[in-house]
């Protein structure tokens, strides 16, 4: 049990080292503007995603088969109760790389907030230049199939002018 838990763990922060990793390629992609291979590091970030759902879902299915009637099967609670059976050596072992585990969590979502507010920034940005650029046309940009709206869900630049 302690070394099937040990190498889920294990797996599971080398996975999201790798998301924090393809993260920083897409942030740097945006910030620089240099937009070859930006659906790679998507991708990327995908399949590995799609690999730790299943390395959580090894790690759930060890905890429901420690503790089957219970309801932390799956949940922290369910954790420090396996830990808790261990030797002292393995209780710490396991313990910080659950810690380990969290914290890499988190840097993945902070990177993830941080680069949608740098986006929301600059949206906000060319929203109010193109207000204060075409001030006559209440946030309208007009293409050749119709109005595009400064939301820029749909802005259009035509480089052909």
């Amino acid at each position: 049990m302690y070394q099937v838990c040990s190498r889920i763990l294990d797996r599971e922060n080398e996975l999201l080292n790798g998301i924090e990793a393809a993260q920083q390629q897409v942030r740097d992609t945006v910030v620089k503007r240099e937009w070859a291979g930006f659906e790679g590091f998507l991708a990327a970030i995908d399949r590995i995603g799609a690999e730790l759902e299943k390395q959580e879902g090894e790690r759930k299915a060890l905890f429901g088969a420690l503790f089957p009637s219970s309801r932390e099967a799956d949940g922290e609670t369910g954790f420090y109760r396996l830990i808790a059976g261990l030797p002292p050596e393995e209780q710490r072992e396991l313990g910080g790389k659950y810690r380990e585990l969290k914290m890499a969590g988190l840097r993945v979502r902070m990177n993830n907030d941080n680069l949608l507010v740098y986006i929301a920034g600059i949206k906000v940005a060319v929203s109010a230049f193109v207000e204060s650029a075409f001030p006559g046309r209440g946030g309208r940009v007009y293409s050749p199939s119709g109005i595009r709206h400064q939301d820029m869900r749909c802005m259009v630049l035509n480089h052909r002018l």
